[in-house]
């Protein structure tokens, strides 16, 4: 062969090979974006090309893996077939650190997503509350977190460690001079009333007079939950009643009045501070008339029997407690809030009043074991005397409407810790 044939047989031998190669199959890598971060390295190759893909992740997230189960970052992979990857990116979690110094604890809530008990996803909010116990108060926050607001709200975008302080009460712990009734053990509970409230007379008013067979209606239990007796109120449907003497309506309260020492007495000029603790259980019933677990009455003049403040459950949608109050004959409700929160919890209650015809009135009612507040209320300048009034006394227990004995039930309404003290 000559030559020129051998050199236009290489030619069509060269020029056939190239277009092989020009015409060879590629294929395809596919990467599907996810929220978080791109990915680089898709396009078309040759079969049996390495090929390698890279996850960034944006601001705040971090990669956490492929769809094919691979967690390499970058990913080498041999492409022989047509392949779609999706890289997957997770928000970044920071740890919360909580502690507290004295007496109190922190109740931790997510405000928006995040993740509990101790990590939380970046830019989550977490509200932390400072729950002193009793005798304490709160002070401050330390370390990440520096303020005095209690709630305070905090946003994960780093770990984050935080202290709440807690100091002790001097301003309102309960006063020196405060008269405090409190159960000590099963057996003559009614002596015990006596000998605080009114020594040698006769300060509770239970229904026993038309329910002897049911023996005394206000006795004591141990509560496991404050650790400590407790007295506990029992009201019927029937057969109780108002002392023998109102069969309308049914009464089973304690009470401090004019055979009552000097000190529990309400006069005008005097600020008293009255404290207690009650539990309302569960499946709690309400007349639609009224039902008082509290009353601060006035003694003396033309308004006797109008009580001056009432705290008062009532049926209704929603049941409620409601703040009731009486300048003088006609009762209107100062304030109010749905009673279902309160139900089979300790309630603790601080009522401050000044008597006076410019006199002030403040109520607070807190869980006796977090201290979260369920009801506050203020009143800097309302009129707390009654022309002829002596003085104003206190009571606690049931009593309630049998208008509508068909919305009510027997009952048992545990109450502790009774207190009254004069500034």
């Amino acid at each position: 062969m000559g030559l020129r044939k051998l050199l236009l047989v290489g030619l069509i031998l060269l020029v056939g090979c190239q277009k092989e190669k020009a015409t060879a199959e590629l294929i395809a890598l596919n990467i599907t974006q996810s929220v978080g971060g791109t990915v680089l390295g898709a396009g078309q190759f040759e079969a049996g090309s390495r090929i390698t893909v890279t996850a960034q992740p944006n601001d705040n997230y971090l990669f956490s893996g492929w769809s094919n189960g691979s967690t390499a970052n970058p990913l080498e992979i041999t492409l022989n077939n047509p392949l779609t990857l999706m890289a997957f990116f997770e928000k970044k979690q920071f740890s919360l650190t909580l502690n507290t110094v004295g007496g109190g604890e922190i109740v931790k809530s997510v405000v928006t997503s995040g993740r509990t008990p101790t990590n939380h996803t970046v830019g989550s909010v977490i509200q932390l509350r400072a729950v002193p116990i009793t005798g304490w108060v709160f002070s401050h926050w330390s370390e990440s977190v520096s303020s005095t607001a209690n709630p305070v709200e905090i946003t994960m975008n780093q770990h984050i460690s935080a202290t709440a302080h807690f100091s002790r009460d001097t301003n309102n712990e309960t006063s020196s001079n405060a008269t405090i009734l409190s159960a000590n053990g099963p057996g003559a509970t009614y002596e015990e009333i006596t000998a605080v409230l009114a020594p040698g007379y006769n300060p509770v008013e239970p229904p026993d007079c038309n329910h002897t067979d049911f023996g005394r209606h206000i006795d004591e239990i141990f509560d496991d939950q404050l650790n400590q007796f407790v007295f506990q109120f029992h009201i019927h449907v029937s057969p109780d009643n108002d002392r023998c003497i109102n069969f309308d309506r049914q009464r089973n309260e304690i009470k401090t009045y004019d055979k009552s020492p000097e000190n529990l007495l309400g006069r005008e000029g005097e600020t008293v501070t009255y404290r207690w603790k009650f539990k309302l259980p569960e499946g709690f019933r309400s007349s639609p008339k009224f039902t008082h677990i509290h009353q601060l009455k006035s003694v003396g003049g033309d308004y006797n029997s109008m009580p001056m403040y009432t705290l008062t459950t009532r049926s209704g949608s929603p049941d409620r407690l409601e703040l009731r109050y009486a300048e003088v004959n006609q009762q209107v409700t100062l304030d109010q809030i749905p009673i279902a929160p309160l139900i089979d919890r300790w309630v603790e209650v601080t009522a401050t009043i000044e008597y006076g015809m410019q006199g002030s009135y403040s109520l607070r009612l807190v869980d006796a074991l977090t201290a979260e507040v369920f009801f506050e209320y203020n009143n800097a300048s309302i009129v707390n005397w009654r022309e002829g009034g002596s003085f104003v006394r206190p009571k606690w227990g049931v009593y309630r409407s049998l208008v509508y004995p068909e919305y009510l039930r027997d009952e048992q309404v545990l109450f502790a810790d009774f207190s009254i003290g004069e500034e």
